[in-house]
Parts: structure tokens; C-alpha cells; sequence
């Protein structure tokens, strides 16, 4: 490894005919520019929680230079994956792509060593079964709905079976089936197909509805095959990419199988998962209504007048999308179409919220100390709505706004939900 090295980005000598040059993890500079943006190292500022440390554990582990520490694979592990690193680095490291190599070849020799929670471990496998995964659905809906939920919270018994973090991430369930065709009664401008994932329908199905009635007021049909299936990003970033190819596969054939003008996709992490293995072009929501929004549609802003928005912009756009050079930017374009309304980024975005997936179930350690930043941002911005794109943050932010399980009056929504709510057409 460099122990230090020329700063200057602008060289391009490392570049090729065929892209930007890569390094291997054993090339990191050391020069320590990625410690600034980690947000473990926020939380515990030691060396071990840097970027750099870790790259040098996944040195060890891909390219077996020697035997890494259990305490190498603890810190390993506290990492949120947010890839904020790359952002900064000045040898362009592939620092999630290594990450995911080295979890991979952690998963196949010893399982245990990834520390994952039991729950997160169970919702691997529900989501790769739709069957398994539709039944523990009514049965969630039907311990929510019994009152048996207000009552299990009154125990230690969430506690001691280490699920009072995965229960307190549970939005109330929707058993609504989703039709497979939703058609616009505007002057048709084409057929978008809608990827719900795993989650999607059963958690966040007031985004999933608000959706369908933007794309069918500008003019779009919408199609959600009921074949589709989780993206496979909890468990690429598990180690378990066998798994993740296989749902990969999956919903490539269902969607490969329709004639539609494009693939919308609401969760920006489900959008960075799915690639480019379609037929169609991929679009975040966001994104496809800034480029295909009627200049004569018109927003009655009486419910938001003088309102303020921040924006939380998840790691997942933030950092690595590939759907947009701009990559954020989407979202305040198309908050903007709101007349009166008062839109700011939310204060140091560049910090993960410690979501990561399930890492906020199997990290609270981290995570929780990291939204509570985020919550305190959002308080003193003085807004009225924090927006997000990805469901896992919002979730995760959601729960810390919460009290006894009563709202406060502020809530974490994705930006279509307002938009939805502003518009008149039938």
C-alpha cells in the first residue's frame, strides 16, 4: 500500500479507452480524505472506523494477504455501506464493489461472521418466497390490527427477543392487492411499468398509490406485474450474491416480457440494484416526471401554501445512482412545479441517516446515533415535511419521530405522495 501520494484528481493517466482505472483494495493512497465523510467515524472517531481501515481488511480477505482479526470483521461490519468514501477518494476505489466482494467470500466460509440479526437473516428468506412472504404479511396486519401489538409493547418480551428494533420499523400494513393494470383516462402518451420490489406494496403502499394517479394524470398507463419480486440489494450487500442473482434474473424476466416505454421505480436503492439488465429504460419517479411533465398541468397548492419542505437525499442517489449525472437533483426540480413552496436540502446530507438496509436492525449502536443527527437537522430547519426517496430511510427516519407509537405531527413522505395530493384530474 501508498503511504501518501500526489492529491492532484485532475491526472488522467490512469484512465483507458475502456473507462477509469480501479484500483485494487491493497492500492489505497492512505491519504485519509474519505475519514471526513464516514458516518461511522462520526459516531465512533477511532481509526478502525474509517475507510481506509477497512480496506485494508478487504485486502486481507480478497487477496489473502493474511488472516483478518474478529475485531477487523466487528468494524467491517459497522459499516453502513452508504459509499459516501467514493464520492472523495482520489484513486477512484471501488470501495462498495470490494466491500461486497469481500462479505461474499465472508458469507460462503463462515456465515456467522456477517453478525446478522436472526430477523434480518428470516425476511432474506420470506422475501425470496412471495407465498411465505404474503402469509407473514396477514399475519403482521392481523398482530397490528388485534390490538395484540399495544399490548406485546407493554412486556419485555420484544426486548428479549431482540425484535423491539424491527417491530418499531413497521409502518401499519396494507393487504390492498395491487391491480396489474392501472389506465390513464388522459390523452394517452404511453405504458410505464411500476417496480414495487418486496416491501413496497405491503409497507409503503400510500407511495405506490400516489404513483399510479401522477403517472396516469400526465398521461401514462401503468402496468405492475404481480411476478416481480425484491431487487436483491439486502442481500448483495450480505454477501449473498447467488441469491441476489437469482431475483435478479427473475425480474428481468418479467419485465423483459412487456412492451412498455420505461421502468419507474420509487426507492432509490431498489433503482441502483436493478441496473441496466431491461429492455426498457429505467427511471426513478422522480426523474421520468421532470422529463415527461405537461407544461398545462397545474397544482392547486391551497393544503401547502407557505409550506416548507426539507430534503433528505438518500446515499443510495446521492452517492452511486447511475440513473441521472445530476443524480438529486430530480427531486428538487420537481418539488419546485409546487407553487409557494418553500424547498431546502436538508443540513450535512452528505451523512448517512445509518438505515443501510437492515444495517439499523443490526447495528442500533450506529444507527440510531446517526438519525438522531439527521432528526435534529430536520428540527431546527423548521420544515413541515421531510421527503425522501428511499423507503428504508423513511422508515428508519419515521420511527425516530415517533412516540409510544403516536405520530408527532411531521412524518417522513416521499415527494410523489405530495405531489398526488395536489393534483385534481380524475
Amino acid at each position: 500500500m501508498f503511504d501518501w501520494e500526489d492529491l492532484n484528481n485532475d491526472d488522467t493517466s490512469f484512465n483507458t479507452q475502456s473507462g477509469p482505472y480501479i484500483p485494487e483494495a491493497s492500492d489505497c493512497m492512505r491519504c485519509g480524505l474519505c475519514i471526513s465523510l464516514c458516518p461511522t467515524y462520526k459516531v465512533s472517531p477511532i481509526e478502525a472506523e474509517t475507510p481506509r481501515s477497512r480496506i485494508r481488511t478487504i485486502d486481507k480477505i480478497i487477496n489473502e494477504t493474511a488472516i483478518p482479526s474478529a475485531e477487523e470483521i466487528l468494524h467491517l461490519n459497522n459499516c453502513t455501506q452508504c459509499r459516501a468514501c467514493e464520492t472523495i477518494c482520489p484513486s477512484q476505489m471501488a470501495y462498495g464493489q470490494l466491500f461486497d466482494q469481500a462479505r461474499e467470500m465472508l458469507y460462503s466460509s463462515e456465515p456467522s461472521k456477517l453478525n446478522s440479526h436472526f430477523l434480518a437473516q428470516l425476511g432474506f428468506k420470506l422475501i425470496e418466497n412471495k407465498k411465505l412472504f404474503s402469509k407473514a404479511i396477514k399475519l403482521i396486519a392481523a398482530y397490528q390490527k388485534s390490538g395484540l401489538a399495544s399490548l406485546v409493547r407493554k412486556t419485555a418480551l420484544l426486548r428479549l427477543l431482540k425484535c423491539d428494533g424491527a417491530e418499531a420499523l413497521l409502518p401499519e400494513v396494507s393487504l390492498e392487492l395491487l391491480k396489474e393494470i392501472y389506465p390513464t383516462s388522459q390523452t394517452l402518451k404511453g405504458t410505464v411499468t411500476l417496480f414495487t420490489g418486496c416491501l413496497s406494496a405491503a409497507f409503503d403502499i400510500k407511495t405506490v398509490k400516489a404513483t399510479i394517479k401522477v403517472l396516469n394524470a400526465i398521461g401514462y398507463s401503468v402496468l405492475i406485474p404481480h411476478q416481480q419480486g425484491c431487487c436483491g440489494a439486502l442481500h448483495q450487500h450480505q454477501g449473498q450474491g447467488k441469491a441476489a442473482d437469482v431475483l435478479a434474473i427473475n425480474n428481468m424476466n418479467v419485465f423483459n416480457a412487456l412492451e412498455v416505454d420505461a421502468i419507474i421505480y420509487t426507492s432509490s436503492a431498489c433503482g441502483l440494484m436493478l441496473k441496466e439488465n431491461f429492455n426498457a429504460p429505467l427511471f426513478d419517479i422522480t426523474e421520468f416526471l421532470c422529463k415527461h411533465w405537461p407544461a398545462e398541468l397545474k397544482l392547486n397548492n391551497s393544503t401547502l401554501i407557505d409550506k416548507s419542505i426539507a430534503v433528505h437525499e438518500p446515499c443510495s442517489q446521492r452517492n452511486v445512482s447511475k440513473v441521472s449525472e445530476k443524480k438529486h437533483d430530480a427531486v428538487y426540480e420537481l418539488l419546485a412545479k409546487i407553487p409557494s413552496l418553500n424547498v431546502q436540502a436538508l443540513a450535512d446530507n452528505q451523512t448517512c441517516c445509518g438505515a443501510g438496509g437492515v444495517h439499523c436492525l443490526t447495528h442500533p449502536e450506529i444507527a440510531e446515533p446517526l438519525r438522531t443527527i439527521k432528526l435534529k437537522h430536520f428540527q431546527e430547519s423548521e420544515a413541515d415535511y421531510l421527503v425522501t426517496t428511499n423507503i428504508g430511510c423513511s422508515l428508519h427516519l419515521n420511527n425516530g419521530l415517533y412516540t409510544d407509537k403516536a405520530p408527532t405531527d411531521n412524518a417522513v413522505i416521499h415527494p410523489v405522495v405530495l405531489l398526488a395530493e395536489l393534483i385534481n384530474r380524475d
